[in-house]
């Protein structure tokens, strides 16, 4: 198992960042075949052998994903992969 923890600052109200999650999720949805669902401030996903969250508040994100045996070989193009959509999509 692999874990993957990453946590940005940003200066975003609430809903504006919780749809910018929502584009990542959808890029990563096509890519991974990712489901997600939000519950109050936290989005999770999940898809067979991988799992995780993006939590938000008033200054920043944290994301939390655990990778099984499957992705495990590829934690460092994933995790390159999604500082490249964070840096993107909350910049925009």
């Amino acid at each position: 198992m692999a874990l993957i923890h990453m946590t940005r600052e940003h200066s975003l109200s609430i809903p504006v960042l919780k749809q910018k999650i929502d584009n990542i999720a959808a890029d990563l949805a096509s890519e991974y075949q990712l489901k997600s669902e939000w519950e109050d401030n936290c989005l999770f996903f999940r898809r067979k052998g991988a799992s995780g969250s993006i939590e938000v508040d008033a200054q920043s994100l944290e994301l939390n994903l655990t990778l099984g045996t499957l992705f495990k070989v590829a934690k460092s193009e994933i995790e390159s992969k999604i500082n490249k959509m964070l840096d993107t999509h909350l910049n925009e």
